[in-house]
């Protein structure tokens, strides 16, 4: 806060005093002025006048310089720099203040230790259900030679499921993505294809076709993270799409980076849903048609996408096309951005 707005709310806390004084000192004057028997020492009441503004000037300056010091010190305690000179007890207001901080970092340390519990469930959930999820893929390579069909099932259904474990884990990260992060220098084809080969099972169980060009791009982000975004997106991709649909997955030049597009012609977004994708938990009108869709994945992504200094965006007609592209700002323009 600046020194002029320090004066300007002193000033405003304290108007009446300073308006009490005003009425005083103009009733002395004006029944003075009025008295015959007093009117004559107009010198003297000039005199009085003059001591007193100085005097008034005088405590109001070390009122100010006294309320801008305890001001200080309690903008300094809300946030955990407390001075330990600082008496809250001449001051029932700061004692109460003080009261309700301390109650409320203790709710904050209890919600925070529950978080934690709640979070080493998750992880330790995580780990425990992958054993299951290795069993199963065995059993579908056991079972090829036998029944291909059911073995091309198991495998699908195991892949949808590792990729809704993966995501859980993430998620369970909510709030600490970027103390994870670790930026480099990634290859987007590279990524891509991760992606797909990681995916394939979904594609051929759908009947989807994947195309991808002009992928030849090294951009500077979290590899991990954003492995895992464009996975989400791709995901979304194959369950908006037609059986023996199409997705397109291409870059862009743009005057400020690269935008990579994932593009499926699949059932698309009305034009009221368009603004609300990103919000947590939203899943519009064809999100209702689905039954496994949770809203989560934009969500996610546009949040870690934000930390990464990443631009992500929606185009869309219903029933046509649905086009999600990120932006990746160039090399030389990237530290600026964040």
């Amino acid at each position: 806060m600046s020194f002029l707005e320090y004066l300007s709310n002193y000033i405003k806390e304290n108007r009446i005093f300073l308006y009490l004084i005003v009425t005083i000192m103009a009733i002395v004057n004006i029944v003075i002025l009025l008295d015959p028997y007093l009117s004559k020492s107009l010198e003297s009441l000039i005199y009085i006048d003059l001591l007193v503004c100085i005097s008034i000037l005088i405590f109001l300056v070390l009122g100010f310089f006294n309320y801008k010091n305890k001001f200080d010190m309690f903008i300094s305690y809300i946030n955990k720099k407390k001075d330990e000179d600082f008496n809250f007890k001449g001051n029932v207001i700061y004692t109460e203040v003080d009261k309700l901080v301390k109650e409320y970092d203790e709710e904050i340390y209890s919600l925070k230790e529950e978080l934690e519990e709640i979070n080493d469930y998750m992880t330790n959930w995580i780990h425990e259900v992958k054993i299951p999820i290795s069993v199963l893929e065995i059993i579908s390579k056991r079972i090829r030679d036998i029944d291909t069909g059911l073995s091309k099932d198991i495998r699908t259904s195991v892949s949808r499921i590792n990729r809704l474990v993966e995501q859980a884990m993430y998620s369970s990260r909510a709030g600490n993505y970027s103390s994870d992060f670790l930026i480099g220098e990634t290859d987007l084809e590279n990524v891509v294809k991760e992606v797909i080969k990681k995916n394939k099972y979904q594609f051929i169980y759908n009947k989807i076709e994947i195309e991808t060009q002009d992928l030849n791009y090294t951009i500077l982000t979290d590899k991990k993270w954003i492995t895992h975004i464009i996975e989400l997106i791709v995901d979304n991709s194959i369950k908006y799409s037609k059986a023996g649909g199409k997705i397109e997955i291409f870059t862009k030049e743009a005057k400020n980076g690269i935008e990579l597009h994932i593009k499926d012609y699949g059932l698309g977004i009305v034009p009221q849903d368009i603004d609300r994708i990103f919000d947590k938990g939203f899943t519009g009108q064809n999100g209702r048609k689905i039954t496994k869709s949770t809203g989560m994945g934009l969500y996610i992504s546009k949040k870690i996408l934000n930390k990464l200094s990443h631009k992500i965006e929606v185009i869309s007609t219903p029933g046509e096309f649905c086009d999600v592209y990120i932006t990746f700002y160039k090399l030389s323009d990237y530290f600026n951005v964040t």
